[in-house]
């Protein structure tokens, strides 16, 4: 039976998360301004990214999320999902982010990966608002919001700088109350 586990990363997992990104790189940077150095692309790099991801959740400035595929015994990475852009007082807030491997598409992990996160963002961090920023032309990660309940709440146009392009994105929100509502 095939059990999704969603969690923080610890330093055991920098050699899965290596191959993830090895073999996703162009998929990931399709849609992704970040730009890693060659460095992201060795075992140190990827123990770096999770001791800065350790710092950042003591800090509360960032969440990072390893999504894990549990197959009997086996336990394959095949995502993340990072809560980032942290605001805390008066705005509880934070914009999640996600991504899979390239080969787990349209089999509906991602909406269920995301739907563990934003259970935990909500009740475990205490978050009151997320929002998500998309690029129109990425309508499977539309879909994927859409299906846990993101409302659409504006466009912002030539947005964010992925590649050498400005693209678009259509800004969405959930709130608590809505996510509750629908758990």
């Amino acid at each position: 039976m095939k059990q999704l586990i969603v969690r923080p990363y610890t330093y055991e997992d920098a050699e899965v998360k290596l191959q993830l990104h090895q073999e996703n790189r162009g998929h990931f940077q399709k849609w992704s301004p970040v730009r890693s150095n060659e460095d992201f692309f060795t075992l140190q790099g990827q123990i770096d990214s999770i001791k800065k991801f350790m710092e950042n959740s003591a800090e509360d400035s960032r969440y990072d999320f390893a999504i894990f595929l549990q197959e009997d015994s086996l336990l394959t990475l095949i995502g993340e999902v990072q809560f980032t852009f942290v605001a805390r007082g008066p705005k509880q807030s934070c914009m999640v982010g996600y991504q899979i491997g390239e080969k787990f598409n349209g089999k509906g992990y991602m909406t269920r990966a995301l739907e563990i996160a934003l259970k935990i963002a909500f009740q475990e961090l205490k978050f009151h608002r997320v929002t998500s920023q998309v690029n129109p032309e990425n309508i499977a990660s539309l879909r994927v919001l859409e299906k846990v309940g993101f409302v659409k709440e504006g466009y912002a146009r030539k947005n964010l700088k992925v590649g050498d392009k400005w693209c678009d994105h259509v800004c969405v929100a959930l709130l608590e109350e809505e996510f509750l509502a629908k758990v």
